[in-house]
């Protein structure tokens, strides 16, 4: 690639899904992008395999989706409805059932395989004018100055910009560029991401089980049949029981996977390999400086046992384009000062640490073998489960539907 001189509105770091949501919802502002990434977006060919790593889409994510026109793209390929979600504890009796029809709504959210939500973002951005793709490219150093910042990339092409947004995942190049310092805890438990093919239907329930090893969550994923019975599972368990269970051959780890769902959906098998990963939680000391703003994991990373994580990114994006968008039509129309990302700070950073702190309340709550915790969450979830202002409070907040969200969200 040609090295030049490029000058836009907001570089953008990342071309996952995060990074293309923003760029989205800013592209349809009219503002001048470029996105900057070290990977292509491969494209969704007809007949794509499913993949195992998806996302449970919320309400208040698809709404920021149909708002960039993108939802009816991943719709076109493949999108899972869910009307239900039952959760139960490995230790006593106590379960609690999440119904729609409890809010009025047809579903409580879709499972979306990650590729299918980024390739459909990508291919409504390409209709977009006034935007940049440098892919694949590396970035060598980010200045900023007074009035905008300028990023160099491997190439010599440097970017000049009102505003730098790190949507770089969790080991982010501008976040590490900038200085910002990153707090990270280990959960020493490993998740473990596969497809698998049940007995029984799921009947477009997503399932998830509290075990003392960490909870297990099948998520549902409609084939186009009318009975279903693939799901994708997201298995969090200790470091050490991971390393047993990568050791197994695919039928065995069946096996456990079945006992582990305590056949719930009848016998298991895989359909794909398994994928492991570390679960941590994360946060940065700060998520904007000026010309500087970060959003998704690279502000913060979260234990997947919620399914929260990319929505958090997805609320972030929109917050975001919010607040620019009001910012330039305002008085103070720098969209890339300190003053106007504060705003954007102020609005995410409380959500976001009350997210994590309650993730870890549940990982330490529902890792817990001890009598007394065991009993006080067997309560809790009995009350969670009869009491009906409770349950929908709960439900809201997860679906995206509280009344803080943002207007992309609504």
């Amino acid at each position: 690639m040609a090295a030049k001189n490029i000058t836009v509105d907001i570089v953008i770091v990342g071309a996952g899904m995060v990074g293309l949501t923003l760029a989205n919802l800013l592209a349809k502002q009219g503002k001048a992008i470029a996105i900057v990434d070290r990977s292509e977006v491969a494209a969704f060919k007809d007949h794509q395999q499913i993949e195992s790593r998806v996302t449970a889409v919320s309400p208040g994510s698809q709404a920021i989706f149909e708002h960039v026109n993108a939802w009816s793209a991943m719709q076109a390929k493949r999108v899972s409805a869910f009307q239900h979600m039952h959760v139960w504890d490995e230790k006593g009796d106590s379960q609690i059932h999440f119904n729609a029809n409890d809010l009025g709504r047809d579903n409580l959210g879709h499972i979306v395989e990650n590729f299918v939500i980024q390739s459909s973002l990508h291919e409504v951005l390409q209709q977009q004018d006034k935007v940049e793709w440098l892919l694949p490219e590396h970035i060598n150093k980010v200045i900023a100055f007074q009035d905008h910042a300028e990023v160099e990339l491997d190439s010599g092409t440097v970017l000049s910009a009102k505003l730098v947004v790190g949507a770089d995942g969790g080991r982010s190049t501008i976040r590490n560029l900038a200085e910002i310092s990153y707090t990270e805890k280990s959960y020493q438990q490993t998740g473990l991401v596969a497809l698998v093919e049940s007995e029984h239907a799921h009947n477009n329930t997503a399932w998830q089980r509290f075990l003392s090893t960490g909870p297990l969550a099948l998520l549902p994923i409609n084939n186009g049949q009318e009975d279903n019975n693939v799901c994708s599972i997201v298995w969090s368990v200790s470091d050490d029981y991971a390393d047993e269970l990568m050791k197994l051959n695919e039928y065995e780890f069946a096996d456990a996977l079945t006992q582990a769902s305590e056949m719930q959906l009848g016998n298991i098998t895989l359909k794909s390999k398994c994928a492991a990963f570390p679960l941590i939680s994360g946060q940065a000391e700060r998520m904007v400086q000026a010309r500087i703003a970060l959003v998704g994991d690279a502000a913060h990373a979260l234990h997947p046992l919620a399914g929260q994580g990319a929505n958090l990114g997805f609320t972030d994006a929109a917050v975001l384009a919010d607040v620019l968008q009001r910012s330039s039509t305002e008085w103070e129309r720098d969209i890339g000062s300190l003053k106007v990302l504060r705003k954007y700070e102020r609005a995410r950073v409380g959500e976001t640490k009350i997210m994590q702190s309650a993730m870890d309340a549940f990982v330490t709550a529902f890792g817990s073998s001890s009598g007394a915790m065991v009993s006080a969450r067997n309560a809790a979830l009995r009350t969670a489960d009869s009491i009906q202002p409770v349950k929908k409070f709960f439900m809201k907040h997860a679906m995206g539907l509280s009344k803080s969200r943002p207007g992309y969200a609504r």
